[in-house]
């Protein structure tokens, strides 16, 4: 059996995508006769395609998947690219731009993908391609495809242009400077850790998949220890330092692709160069966790636009911890943290109104809404 990643968590769905499903599974498929949502049946109709029959009968159903399920299905950060990348194509044969608005601005979604729009979209298409710069800047190959597409006008090859001589040809970079990073430090230290421990897990998995074995033992503990040492913060300096001069050799495309691609540490670093594409490109990042983006909002010493985007990201705000950490972070838009003093719990919002370091206002609408929950309650 082979494991596949798709949205859907219907067992059915998941039995089509890894191949096991019978033929009486795959005959109510194509005969549409299962409880299935359309995004569902979008999903099992492109990976139920196993031979040239069962595709043709796939491709003809799925023309009747409406629009607005596949835009949806192609924002979402846990897309199939199997099923992502069907999408495009299909999309690019009838040059819909709404549905390949979706997949540009889709990060977790392979650069490959933004060249074949690249190389196959009309004028309209190559335009909004132009809008995910922080990828045309990490794959400049992508430029190189709009270039040869002869679709591209004047105005389109002017901005490439433009991108190419301001982000990659050759120029001086401003260094990230060590005090930056020693602003970090406590952060990285703590994403460090959260590292290690997803490393001892995925150990842990191992040794349940190959009990019995010994060495795997010794290595676990090597590990083991190598987290103690992490947790000391002059062994932390030394690891952001060494990071930070690596870095710091990089050109601005390099860094935009690491931010992309890059560890954990390396993302910290990156959020406090001063190049705002760099910056951005972080929070960009398909592999940027709810935790790191807690620390970001926590963090004082962190860009005030940073802060803001955080604080406009409504599955990011949905996590109670990060909309706790902006509330307290004086760089949050004041109308944001307001917002957010209306979601807090009773305790919570005693803490921020007792607290001083938050700003004025802020502390005033906790003390209220304090009030107001204590005399409900009495």
């Amino acid at each position: 059996m082979t494991n596949v990643s798709v949205v859907s968590k219907n067992p059915l769905v998941i039995k089509i995508a890894e191949g096991t499903a019978g033929e009486d599974l795959m005959d109510m498929l194509f005969h549409k006769q299962l409880p299935f949502t359309e995004e569902e049946y979008l999903e099992a109709f492109v990976l139920a395609q196993r031979d040239e029959a069962e595709k043709t009968k796939a491709v003809t159903l799925l023309k009747d998947i409406s629009e607005n399920t596949k835009a949806s299905y192609l924002d979402k950060q846990e897309a199939n690219h199997r099923v992502a990348y069907f999408l495009i194509l299909e999309a690019l044969d009838r040059q819909n731009p709404i549905i390949i608005s979706k997949a540009v601005r889709n990060q977790a979604l392979p650069y490959e993908f933004l060249l074949k729009i690249a190389e196959k979209g009309n004028g309209q298409i190559l335009e909004i391609l132009l809008d995910n710069q922080i990828k045309l800047i990490a794959y400049p190959e992508i430029l190189e495809q709009i270039e040869k597409n002869p679709e591209a006008t004047n105005f389109i090859l002017g901005r490439v242009n433009e991108i190419r001589a301001y982000y990659l040809e050759s120029h001086e970079v401003e260094e990230i400077p060590q005090e930056a990073v020693m602003d970090v430090l406590e952060d990285i230290k703590e994403v460090i850790i959260l590292e290690k421990e997803k490393e001892r897990e995925a150990v842990e998995e191992g040794r349940q998949d190959d009990e019995g074995d010994d060495e795997g033992d010794d290595e676990g503990d090597d590990e083991g220890e190598d987290e103690d040492d992490l947790m000391n913060l002059e062994a932390v300096q030394e690891k952001a330092l060494t990071t930070l001069q690596e870095i710091n050799a990089m050109t601005i495309s390099e860094r935009i692709k690491l931010a992309l691609t890059g560890s954990k540490t390396q993302r910290m670093i990156l959020v406090k160069d001063a190049n705002k594409m760099v910056s951005a490109a972080v929070l960009e990042s398909p592999k940027l966790g709810v935790d790191e983006i807690s620390l970001l909002a926590r963090n004082k010493s962190i860009a005030g636009e940073i802060i803001a985007k955080i604080a406009n990201r409504r599955d990011w705000v949905k996590n109670y911890n990060v909309m706790y950490e902006l509330i307290h972070n004086p760089k949050t838009p004041i109308k944001d943290a307001l917002s957010f003093v209306k979601k807090l719990h009773m305790r919570d919002l005693q803490m921020i109104a007792r607290d001083k370091n938050v700003n004025p206002v802020v502390r005033q609408l906790a003390m209220n809404f304090q009030k107001q929950k204590s005399g409900i309650k009495g």
